[in-house]
């Protein structure tokens, strides 16, 4: 694993009982000087295991007026969702991811590194991501959760093109994407012991599934930048109005 030091912009962690990844956005800077509000967007594991007192943190430290929840049909099926807090409005926006998971997957196309699998997103799940960004762009749907399964790769794209069009530096957005590594243990615990992920062959996949390396982020984030120009002219491109990237600006910034 190799090192990396955030730079001095960084997203708040934050203490959730019974989530392992969760921080709030807010505190980190964008080029124009500008930084993002804190308790506006956050992104987080799987709140499954949420206790008791896990649920009086979310309220207390969050109460989210929404919770967007990216794992896929299959997975909210076999775990089902519970979530307590009143004025938490759950919407669901499925995104598939495209790593081959298994050497039958692999050899039948399934991309075998990470940086193949976000880019492939990028237009496989691009309602999905764009319907977020939509979402997100309202102040009415802030504060938002925002969460997969490890909060590592669905979660990692939608938050980086968001910062992206907000105009946090590349090198923040990698930094940010890698403080995941740190929490990833009792996540792939979590997973292997699952049965979901036990039928689906996830609990058994390679270690580069589960990483978080700076390397990953950033080479999504050039070849992003290469292909489409930006993340805003992708979104654009992908049918995200441009009234909602001023609102992003406009309302998460200060």
């Amino acid at each position: 694993m190799s090192a990396y030091r955030a730079e001095e912009s960084r997203a708040e962690e934050l203490r959730i009982d019974g989530l392992v990844n969760v921080r709030d956005l807010g505190g980190l800077h964008v080029q124009d000087g500008r930084v993002i509000r804190s308790r506006q967007v956050i992104r987080s594991d799987n709140p499954k295991k949420l206790t008791e007192q896990g649920q009086l943190d979310l309220s207390n430290v969050i109460a989210p007026a929404v919770v967007v929840d990216l794992r896929m049909v299959m997975e909210v099926d076999h775990e089902g969702y519970v979530i307590e807090h009143e004025s938490a409005r759950l919407v669901h926006h499925p995104m598939n991811p495209q790593s081959g998971i298994t050497p039958e997957q692999i050899a039948a196309g399934g991309a075998d590194n990470l940086v193949d699998d976000y880019l492939r997103q990028l237009e496989i799940n691009a309602s999905s991501i764009v319907e977020v960004l939509s979402l997100i762009a309202d102040p009415k749907n802030r504060p938002v959760v925002i969460h997969c399964s490890a909060g590592k790769d669905r979660t990692g794209i939608v938050i980086a093109m968001l910062l992206d069009i907000l105009g946090v530096e590349h090198e923040n957005i990698v930094a940010d994407y890698h403080v995941t590594s740190a929490n990833m243990a009792p996540i792939i615990e979590r997973i292997r012991s699952t049965q979901v992920y036990q039928e689906n062959g996830l609990a058994g996949a390679p270690d580069w599934i589960f990483a978080s390396e700076p390397e990953t982020m950033r080479a999504f984030l050039e070849t992003m930048t290469q292909t489409y120009g930006s993340a805003e002219q992708w979104a654009l491109t992908k049918g995200l109005d441009a009234i909602d990237i001023n609102s992003l600006r406009e309302t998460i910034l200060v």
